[in-house]
């Protein structure tokens, strides 16, 4: 089984030998300065090569960041090598002398690829952006294997865990942050506040700030995603709710999208606020496999669609005691309402109900447990192979010396 801090080493090492394979530092990208060579880790081949590769895949689509990163990965076609050092792309000497000393500036790449972990038009409007050498583009669901990895170990904390059983709260969703393009969560929290079912759940929201409340300074904002419904109905819940909402302390790691805190013993449905809500796009990160290996019932808070791209993976939902419909509508304000309104439901139903409603999606449960840790890692991985043996036939590379069986038996295992 591969360890996620080693994927594009290995991806590298076993597929992509011999092309330049760049990707971003730590897998985390710049939002606020611009963009130089040293947010890159770079692979390069031996030899000259004439493919390169940028792995985006950690992060989504947003052009207004992307764009930077690509124009440098993409130099030759944005800037001439006087540029570079104009603009302080090359901002130390490693950087100067991986462009001089060990690539010849003057190599033109037959093929520039970029892979991304997503489905929209914002990946179509960059292979087909105009340029002198085209881009071409690979997916694969990377935050699949991060997920793999990193909860390897609940499937033996968790393989005997009871489903059907009284629960101390009826719901668990994270919400730390809350700027910008995760702003939606604010309302959300301002819609359970007016449904006055805040208190059945074990939820974190805005903790992830060091004096006012982040929620308070977006809401202010001219730019903000949030809607002038949203606002008002913010400004009317929320103004004088002052309770500090965290499910596991003010303290917060870098991994904490990745941890999953005691608390979600204790609850029965997990509220998933993924990542991407308001843009148009198939994305999911890891967020979405805490419920299921903690053997939860979920509801979707994410951009249209995303529920069905799950279960595209073999996964199971709920629909046969929610509504599910949430997943196809459009408006970001009314999407938060259905899975309010289904939320409202639950809390309100008996200890008696919501017992029956235990044993109706057990067996929905189980499934996506075993799933995740069984038959979805073949899945993503053979996804992988197929997508970059199609991408190698595509540009011409003789992968005749890649053993796929190989490569698919070491990532299965």
């Amino acid at each position: 089984m591969l360890q996620i801090d080693h994927v594009y080493r290995f991806l590298f090492q076993n597929l992509f030998k011999d092309f330049d394979l760049w990707h971003c530092k730590n897998g985390v990208v710049n939002t606020e300065d611009n963009i130089t060579f040293d947010d890159f880790n770079i692979f390069n081949a031996s030899k000259p090569s004439r493919f390169k590769i940028l792995f985006y895949d950690q992060e989504p689509i947003i052009p207004q960041i992307t764009d930077q990163y690509i124009r440098v990965f993409d130099w030759q076609n944005y800037f001439s090598p006087r540029q570079l050092i104009e603009k302080s792309i090359l901002s130390n000497m490693s950087s100067k002398q991986l462009l001089f000393n060990i690539r010849n500036p003057s190599v033109v790449f037959q093929n520039e690829i970029i892979v991304t972990s997503e489905y929209s038009d914002d990946v179509s409007k960059i292979i087909n952006s105009p340029c002198e050498n085209y881009f071409l583009s690979l997916y694969y669901f990377f935050h699949g294997f991060a997920a793999l990895d990193w909860y390897r170990g609940f499937y033996a904390l968790n393989y005997k865990k009871s489903v059907v059983k009284p629960y101390g709260k009826d719901y668990i969703s994270f919400n730390r942050l809350v700027h910008a393009d995760r702003s939606y969560r604010i309302y959300f929290i301002s819609k359970l506040v007016e449904k006055n079912i805040i208190d059945h759940g074990h939820i974190s929201f805005d903790v992830a700030r060091d004096t006012a409340p982040t929620w308070q300074i977006e809401l202010n904002k001219k730019k903000s995603k949030l809607s002038k419904k949203a606002r008002a109905h913010i400004n009317q819940h929320l103004k004088n709710y002052h309770e500090q909402l965290s499910i596991d302390g003010d303290s917060i790691p870098g991994s904490a999208s990745a941890d999953i805190p005691n608390q979600v013993h204790d609850s029965f449905w997990h509220v998933v606020t993924e990542t991407v809500f308001y843009y148009d796009k198939l994305h999911l990160t890891e967020k979405i496999f805490k419920p299921i290996v903690s053997k939860q019932p979920f509801m979707l808070l994410a951009a249209p669609g995303n529920l069905a791209y799950l279960k595209s993976y073999g996964f199971k939902t709920f629909d046969s005691v929610i509504d599910e419909s949430y997943d196809d509508i459009q408006d970001p304000d009314q999407r938060i309402d259905a899975v309010v309104d289904q939320l409202n439901w639950y809390c309100n139903l008996t200890d008696a109900e919501k017992l029956d409603i235990a044993e109706k999606l057990e067996p929905i449960i189980e499934h996506n447990f075993h799933h995740f840790y069984g038959e979805f890692r073949h899945i993503i991985t053979r996804e992988l192979l197929d997508n970059c043996q199609t991408l190698f036939k595509e540009i011409g590379y003789d992968d005749g010396d890649i053993d796929y069986a190989d490569i698919y038996r070491v990532l299965t295992a």
